[in-house]
């Protein structure tokens, strides 16, 4: 499924991910990774769904580095579908029929 950002110049649903990201590797169970590399992670995937943003890579692209690093607790699978629900993201077939 390709999706389009509804604004482009809004970066709030990052934002959005990045804290969300930071509450699920900060909770319980904990591994054996210090905050720092926790933040280091979060921060890589949201540099992932940036890529995807700007059509560097796919959508499952992005879904399966979030499958590779995964944090307890946290779909990215839902999460994309909160964002469609929103209108920050919107389908391919929007797209081709505005």
């Amino acid at each position: 499924m390709t999706l389009y950002l509804h604004n482009p110049a809004s970066e709030a649903h990052l934002e959005d991910l990045k804290d969300r990201l930071v509450l699920q590797l900060a909770g319980p169970p904990r591994d054996v990774r210090s905050d720092r590399e926790d933040l280091a992670l979060a921060d890589h995937l949201v540099e992932v769904v940036r890529a995807m943003d700007h059509g560097r890579i796919t959508t499952r692209e992005a879904l399966e580095t979030f499958t590779r690093h995964r944090v307890p607790g946290f779909s990215f699978g839902r999460w994309l579908v909160e964002m469609v629900d929103e209108g920050v993201y919107l389908d391919a077939v929007y797209d081709e029929a505005a």
